[in-house]
């Protein structure tokens, strides 16, 4: 029978059934009123186990307690799945917040009853940004009633979000900006280990404070999986860089050099003295409270967006400036490009950089 099992002695595994047959151990997850789970053949005390164990009860927690039939009862199923667990932290939170808000204003509302007029006017009221992550959430909720037969139509799919105003966002780094970082902040500070780890990796703060020595591979390239996509970006660390890059060494031998001048070795190499790893949330304040030392007003994310620029001027493709910064669509990268072609249309050929132009 089902019970609470103690696993290594110290940690309780409520609702886990055990049974052993022909000489072997089966493992269950078994609650009164829920589908039996199959777990991992392993130990109760090894991490895989006790992880495939969280995740089986965290779906088990989450039953529905919404009316048969609701909108209420496709949302509570839509958070238990797969589809929507597969998903990236910071993308789950959102959609989360969206899926309650409208599980909320519906209460015992049919989905049956649920037209497209209805998500417009839900739409409506919303900003455009806002509006857009609500579309999603009903578009994912949607989809999951329509695979589970609990919807016969999709509603969501002839719905329109609000256009968004096109704006800068946060602009790209100069070569004027990163010459006065460089002079205010020198070798040997986490304020310029951090600008020059960002900027050759292009990498977003979320992944920057995650990047460590492990992820190096044997072929001198730096690959890490994005915590915004789940997607890989691979950036040139020791290995000879493709042509378009060759006349980027500087800023890879300025990376080098911080991370040589670093007193402490840890798993990240952004991690503080005591090798706990920063929060995305302190390092961008510390980007930013940097760069206005040094007289510029830009952000981390502005240095993505100079190595993504650099990359395009350098003549790299769309294909090479997406595998390098981890773009996963290429109209993301387009613009980069686009700028780069219409800035070598207007100048001459034999033009020399000068001083004045930089």
């Amino acid at each position: 029978m089902p019970g609470q099992i103690r696993a290594a002695g110290i940690v309780t595994l409520k609702h886990l059934q055990t049974i052993h047959k022909g000489g072997k151990v089966y493992h269950y997850l078994r609650a009164p009123g829920a589908k039996r789970q199959r777990l991992p053949d392993l130990p109760l005390e090894s991490p895989a186990f006790l992880a495939a164990y969280a995740a089986a009860l965290t779906v088990l927690e989450v039953r529905s307690k919404a009316k048969p039939g609701t909108i209420a009862q496709i949302i509570e199923g839509y958070l238990a799945s797969r589809d929507y667990l597969g998903h990236s932290e910071s993308y789950r939170r959102t959609i989360r917040r969206h899926a309650e808000a409208i599980k909320e204003q519906a209460e015992d509302a049919l989905a049956s009853h649920l037209t497209t007029e209805d998500i417009a006017d839900d739409l409506e009221p919303l900003a455009p940004n806002a509006a857009a992550d609500r579309l999603k959430t009903w578009r994912a909720v949607c989809s999951y009633g329509k695979t589970k037969r609990l919807l016969t139509t999709d509603p969501s799919l002839a719905a329109r979000r609000k256009a968004i105003p096109r704006t800068i966002g946060h602009p790209a780094w100069t070569d004027v900006d990163l010459e006065r970082y460089r002079a205010r902040w020198s070798i040997g500070t986490v304020q310029r280990l951090t600008f020059e780890l960002i900027y050759w990796t292009g990498a977003r703060i979320s992944d920057a404070v995650k990047i460590g020595p492990g992820m190096v591979g044997r072929d001198g390239v730096l690959q890490f999986t994005q915590k915004k996509t789940g997607e890989p970006a691979f950036v040139p660390w020791t290995c000879q860089p493709p042509d378009y890059a060759l006349g980027m060494l500087k800023d890879r031998k300025m990376l080098h050099m911080a991370l040589e001048a670093r007193l402490d070795l840890h798993l990240t190499f952004l991690a503080t003295a005591q090798g706990r790893s920063r929060s995305s949330k302190a390092l961008g304040h510390l980007v930013s409270d940097a760069a206005r030392e040094a007289n510029v007003d830009k952000s981390a994310h502005g240095l993505r967006k100079a190595r993504a620029k650099i990359l395009a001027e350098a003549g790299a493709t769309v294909h090479q400036i997406a595998a390098w910064t981890g773009h996963i669509t290429l109209e993301e990268v387009e613009h980069y490009t686009r700028e780069a072609n219409r800035r070598a249309a207007v100048r001459g050929r034999e033009q020399t950089v000068k001083a004045v132009n930089r």
